[in-house]
């Protein structure tokens, strides 16, 4: 009967011991996984709620057409109200905000991130930097942001000022 026991004891440690084996790595696999999971939905939560208030910019852009705000230019150059001139700044102020969001929410991001995804909000800007009512808009409003923002800002502002026309004024 001693002999029995001890047999059941034996491969009973083995089973154990393969447990431990198998288990440890899987439990390290399944943390890694759900790690991933939970980064790429915060990824994914921070670009939707960008996309969202990028969707309601445009949606303005749509409604007041006259401020020339949208990211292609009107060709020709309406002058505006003093009404129209304050709703210009409010809309751009709008813009100002999810550009902020969007330097804010990928700037800590690792590099694979930045690439897929703030690159291309960092052409976006340059577009936007080089146009007058856009610079005029900064100045008035731009001192409200991060202090890092406004750094990148000024320094995208300065980039255009010496670049040529930006894609949307040649549209």
């Amino acid at each position: 009967m001693q002999v029995e026991f001890q047999q059941i004891k034996d491969v009973l440690d083995i089973l154990s011991s393969v447990a431990v084996l198998v288990g440890v790595p899987l439990g390290l696999y399944q943390y890694y996984r759900a790690v991933k999971k939970e980064q790429h939905d915060r990824e994914y939560g921070a670009y939707n709620a960008l996309d969202d208030k990028y969707l309601e910019f445009q949606k303005m852009c749509l409604e007041y057409p006259h401020l020339d705000v949208f990211d292609i230019r009107d060709p020709m150059r309406v002058e505006l109200t003093e009404i129209q001139r304050k709703q210009e700044l409010i809309t751009f102020t709008m813009l100002f905000s999810i550009f902020e969001r969007a330097y804010l929410m990928y700037s800590g991001q690792s590099a694979a991130i930045r690439q897929r995804q703030w690159s291309g909000w960092h052409d976006y800007i340059g577009d936007y930097c080089g146009r007058e009512n856009f610079k005029r808009a900064w100045a008035v409003s731009g001192n409200t942001f991060d202090s890092d923002f406004q750094a990148y800002m000024g320094q995208r502002v300065r980039e255009t000022q010496s670049a040529l026309p930006s894609r949307t004024e040649a549209s």
